[in-house]
């Protein structure tokens, strides 16, 4: 899951909160503030673990779409809007459960028609930017990046536009518009996770192209183009200054069995990563790829870590695992295809790693 991922549900939680507040503060719409904090408490539950001890080896706990009081009011809220269709604020709080849920397909009809009501609307833009980039893996897709280039325009002050625009910037390679944006949003002092998050990722920009904002892409949705197969497949969880290699890195070619090759279809997800073995929390290095780099040569070092300051390093044995993901997350699921292989960063070389069995 790229950086963009969690700051999209950790942005999703803060919408939620602020739509649950003045409700709560008015006995007429009580009812909806305390449907509206359920949301959060959804939300928290899906991204709780992603800053703790997120566990990449098992399913995770029953997800927040199975409470039934969030479906309830979902539920009750999509038929209000088939009641009302031309009420803009219900379908951009519609947009914001569907985003809270994970339910990005609904998000991204929900704020599609919020938009089509008032092309204007910088909520409904970056609502709808933030669901088609969800939709894509954490991928800022091409018209997610105009509806964030154009919400910014129209309100360069607002928090939301400047991070989003900023990614958008970063993934175009335009490092001197991301770093002048996230600077800007620095300024406005943001949560203690998300000021974290930009110094990494200001961090990662490098000093390169300070003036012109050239020079190739160093931003969250694309990854090193080093690897054969890496640019072309997919994207690296996190980025690092054009050029920078790691000393300890993981290399292997990637490969499938003959028997579950048939299964495959095109432009799947395709997880690698490298963890400690029994360890918890986020991999020690991960990369989303689609299935076109089966076949490849995929190299795991520091430019894919997910934690600042936790990343491979020579002598230590971890664990590689590539999976084929269906579902497009990176937690398992039944039916998933996947191989892995014990690695011992340092010493191995190049080693094969055969997709070769099936998630149960």
């Amino acid at each position: 899951m790229s950086t963009f991922l969690v700051i999209a549900v950790f942005m999703a939680a803060i919408a939620a909160t602020a739509v649950a507040w003045p409700l709560l503060r008015s006995r007429a719409s009580r009812l909806a503030g305390v449907a509206a904090g359920i949301l959060v408490m959804a939300a928290a539950a899906g991204l709780y673990p992603l800053w703790s001890n997120w566990n990449w080896q098992q399913a995770p706990p029953a997800a927040a779409t199975a409470n039934p009081q969030v479906l309830a009011m979902v539920a009750g809220l999509e038929r209000k809007m088939q009641a009302s269709p031309n009420d803009i604020k219900g379908w951009l709080l519609l947009g914001r459960s569907y985003i809270a849920l994970e339910r990005t397909d609904d998000a991204v009809t929900a704020y599609e028609h919020a938009h089509r009501l008032d092309a204007n609307n910088v909520e409904a833009m970056l609502g709808l930017g933030e669901a088609l980039s969800m939709r894509a893996g954490g991928d800022i897709t091409p018209p997610a990046g105009e509806l964030f280039e154009r919400a910014v325009s129209l309100q360069p002050d607002d928090p939301k536009a400047l991070l989003y625009s900023g990614f958008g910037a970063a993934t175009r390679g335009d490092r001197a518009t991301a770093r002048k944006r996230w600077l800007a949003l620095k300024a406005m002092h943001p949560p203690a996770e998300i000021d974290a998050l930009l110094d990494q990722r200001i961090a990662e920009l490098g000093t390169a192209d300070l003036a012109a904002g050239g020079g190739a892409a160093a931003g969250i949705a694309e990854g090193p183009a080093g690897a054969a197969g890496e640019g072309a497949a997919g994207a690296s969880f996190a980025a690092t200054p054009a050029g920078a290699q790691s000393a300890a890195q993981a290399t292997v070619n990637l490969s499938i069995s003959s028997a579950l090759k048939s299964r495959l279809t095109a432009d799947t997800a395709l997880f690698i990563f490298a963890r400690e073995p029994g360890a918890q929390g986020p991999p020690l290095a991960a990369k989303r790829l689609t299935s076109a780099a089966i076949g490849t040569q995929i190299h795991l070092s520091s430019a894919d870590s997910m934690v600042p300051g936790r990343v491979l390093t020579a002598g230590q044995k971890v664990s590689i695992t590539a999976r084929v993901s269906f579902s497009g997350q990176p937690l398992p699921a039944a039916g998933d295809l996947y191989g892995e292989l014990t690695y011992d960063v340092g010493h191995d070389g190049v080693r094969e790693l055969v997709i070769d069995r099936v998630a149960q």
